[in-house]
């Protein structure tokens, strides 16, 4: 009876090879994990493209078009960039857990309107917000 699952000549695999082969492949993706951890720089220029962006479509898209207030606000949206990022700066926590981190912002313009956290993952030199709040 043949089957397929009987060992096959010049072919064999031990578990302990197995093993160690898993160990090298998690210390290689580890590493790789390691080594593109985004850092608060990055985060703070991702972030700040994302509130400008949002700021853009909710914001300056409800502003009347008459004596080109829409314009004007989309150029306030460019021109404050920097001080955005500072805000964004001043208001985040990084949690590095060497593999990834964690990133939690918590913006709050005045205390008459809403404030928001924001949870957001850096890993593989990617970022995904995965839990946005309004406290």
């Amino acid at each position: 009876m043949d089957s397929s699952w009987e060992k096959q000549p010049g072919f064999s695999i031990s578990s302990k090879k197995l093993g160690v082969l898993g160990l090298g492949v998690l210390t290689c993706v580890g590493g790789v994990m390691a080594a593109t951890n985004p850092g608060q720089a990055a985060y703070e220029a991702f972030a700040t493209q994302q509130l400008v962006t949002y700021l853009d479509q909710e914001a300056c898209a409800k502003v009347p078009t008459a004596f080109n207030l829409k314009q004007e606000c989309r150029s306030l949206l460019q021109s404050n960039r920097p001080q955005i990022q500072k805000i964004i700066a001043d208001s985040t926590q990084q949690r590095n857990f060497v593999f990834f981190s964690v990133y939690t912002t918590e913006l709050s313009v005045t205390s008459f309107l809403p404030k928001y956290r924001v949870l957001t993952l850096g890993v593989f030199d990617q970022f995904l917000i995965y839990d946005t709040m309004q406290e």
